[in-house]
């Protein structure tokens, strides 16, 4: 994981150790949030995004393991590093089963730590700003099955909020988006960001504003109703993801 902005959490109940995790990981350069259970971690990943999760595998009330389980409902391609100080081998399994990246026993050194970041694959960035929440909801579940990371935006300024915050590999934009003209939008992004890859979706004909789309910055343009698979179709290969190999 090599993005300047990824955002990790850190979950442990140690306290000493949640800053220590905290200020390395801050240090790198990645913005840091920390909490000591597991249930104030399902509440953080339910209101934010994040790029990775380190994960303290014996924490109170509710393990890590299963923190991890709910927290993968709510965002299903999130990268997940448990840690451990403890010989707990049949919860470190457990977490393998649910797709943890890795566990890391303590006390690790800052190397190893910094190393185990930088070796987890980035998951790519879509952004969805479709105000028809049956469709959105629909693109949004394709997608995070392949291991994407997904936004949603129901209209133009969330859209526009969102990319003021995060880089986005792809978004795909509704033309008709209320609260902001789609190509003033477009423009706009292209502009603060060239290499973005903006695909349109439009209710009208293709030919009907194709021109128009273009011009504004868009890479491509679909009519609607978009078929998924076709969508990921000409989404995955922007990214270097192919349908036979998810994330």
């Amino acid at each position: 994981m090599t993005g300047k902005h990824a955002k990790i959490m850190v979950v442990d109940d140690d306290l000493g150790m949640l800053s220590t995790v905290k200020a390395i990981l801050e240090d790198a350069g990645y913005e840091v949030f920390g909490v000591e259970d597991g249930h104030k971690a399902i509440n953080l990943a339910s209101h934010q995004s994040f790029d990775l999760v380190f994960m303290d595998i014996s924490l109170p009330g509710i393990d890590g393991v299963e923190a991890y389980r709910q927290i993968k409902l709510v965002s299903p391609g999130i990268p997940v590093i448990m840690m451990t100080g403890f010989s707990v081998e049949d919860l470190v399994s457990q977490a393998f089963n649910e797709g943890a990246y890795t566990v890391l026993y303590k006390p690790f050194d800052v190397k190893r730590l910094l190393a185990a970041v930088q070796d987890v694959p980035d998951a790519p960035w879509v952004l969805v700003d479709n105000y028809e929440q049956e469709n959105r909801e629909l693109i949004k579940l394709k997608f995070e099955d392949f291991g994407y990371q997904l936004a949603v935006a129901t209209d133009g300024n969330q859209a526009v909020a969102h990319l003021e915050s995060r880089r986005y590999d792809v978004i795909l934009m509704d033309v008709g988006i209320p609260g902001r003209d789609g190509f003033g939008a477009c423009q706009r992004i292209v502009k603060a960001d060239p290499s973005a890859k903006v695909i349109f979706m439009t209710p009208h004909e293709v030919n009907q504003c194709v021109r128009q789309a273009l011009m504004a910055g868009a890479f491509s343009l679909l009519s609607k109703p978009v078929d998924s698979d076709h969508l990921f179709a000409l989404v995955g290969p922007l990214v270097g993801v192919s349908e036979d190999s998810a994330l």
